[in-house]
């Protein structure tokens, strides 16, 4: 492999990369309200009562629409990326299908377990990828966060904590929410072993994007993202257990006319070009730029751009799909959670330690 196949630089500060990376959270944050979409509609057409359903019916669910979700941005990406796909190499796909792999099994344990737990829980520990990026980066690679990362790693999971309402600021003071306190469960486990997957996500695409053209991953993670997607949605619709998903248990074309219908096949595009598409190659391509720790904080404005959205997307998407989204609204917790990621990404990116010299490439 030629040294030209390696990510050109940006710069001694890489100010590009970290603006792309804050792009890729802002598309990101457009997939909350736009999924949450999509599952009601799901359970409309179905006729499921969401507070009912069984968790079989919901990773059916999901696994349907990471499926149709990374089956129509690979679809995208041939079609408007045709010379990147057939230019990637061997090596460029198998580097993209680990990533995938990671990828793919942290959605999966994340859903799952948020069938058990309160959202704030199920952010939080997401988080949690802030923390275990460079811990595992120290174990894996012998990578040691500076002093001003770890500041901006145990900001950004406080942040975090007041964002996702797991710490409560109101009239009465600053308090833990109710459940903050609740015996630990089977799906918290599943939750905090998911962020591990995203922290080896993050730490391998550093890795692999510094040895070949990082954008390529792209391809076989999205490639491999939706054949995992397609096979665990045929695993669930084969087994016995089927028959406890309720609503679930209909015909294949009952799922296609739903992924047809222009509520569904409209928030569906959304999804595969800007949060999936873009986001991923920004993502993939501007990475490798700055450290995995640093990446992993900059990550954590995901939630700060989510609830930003939840101001005036769900009225707009109501109109769109027909069902009753209610905007939120701007509290306490937004405000002081925001501002204590914006200044966790100030520690973790001062001083930048981002020279990339040359990378031997890989043998074979």
């Amino acid at each position: 492999m030629q040294s030209d196949r390696l990510a050109p630089s940006v710069g001694a500060f890489p100010w590009l990369a970290i603006g792309a990376l804050v792009m890729v959270n802002a598309l990101w944050g457009i997939s909350f309200p736009v999924v949450k979409a999509l599952n009601e509609i799901t359970d409309s057409h179905f006729g499921i009562d969401p507070s009912e359903h069984s968790n079989t019916f919901r990773v059916l669910a999901s696994s349907w629409l990471l499926a149709t979700r990374f089956t129509s941005a690979f679809v995208l990406l041939c079609l408007f990326g045709f010379r990147l796909v057939a230019q990637t190499s061997r090596q460029e796909w198998r580097a993209g299908s680990i990533i995938g792999i990671l990828f793919f099994s942290g959605m999966v344990l994340q859903v799952i377990g948020l069938a058990t737990i309160p959202a704030s829980r199920s952010g939080f520990l997401t988080s949690l990828t802030t923390v275990f990026t460079p811990m595992l980066g120290i174990f894996m690679f012998r990578i040691f966060p500076s002093k001003w990362m770890v500041i901006g790693a145990i900001l950004a999971l406080l942040g975090v904590m007041v964002l996702t309402g797991l710490v409560l600021i109101d009239s009465s003071g600053i308090r833990f929410a109710e459940d903050a306190a609740e015996r630990w469960t089977w799906g918290d486990t599943l939750t905090t072993i998911a962020s591990m997957f995203f922290a080896l996500q993050v730490l391998l695409l550093d890795r692999y994007g510094k040895q070949m053209r990082s954008v390529t991953l792209t391809c076989g993670m999205f490639a491999t993202t939706a054949i995992l997607s397609w096979g665990l949605f045929a695993f669930i619709w084969s087994t016995q257990g089927l028959e406890q998903s309720g609503g679930a248990a209909k015909q294949v074309m009952d799922w296609i006319r739903m992924t047809a219908s222009p509520g569904y096949a409209g928030s569906l595009v959304i999804l595969a070009s800007l949060c999936s598409v873009i986001s991923f190659g920004l993502m993939n391509r501007f990475q490798p730029h700055v450290s995995a720790s640093q990446a992993a904080v900059i990550y954590s404005l995901e939630p700060v751009f989510a609830s930003s959205w939840a101001l005036f997307l769900p009225g707009w998407l109501s109109q769109w799909t027909g069902l009753g989204h209610a905007n939120e609204f701007w509290t306490w917790s937004l405000v002081v959670g925001g501002g204590l990621i914006l200044i966790a990404n100030v520690f973790a990116l001062y001083p930048a330690k981002t020279n990339r010299e040359t990378v031997e490439p890989p043998v074979g």
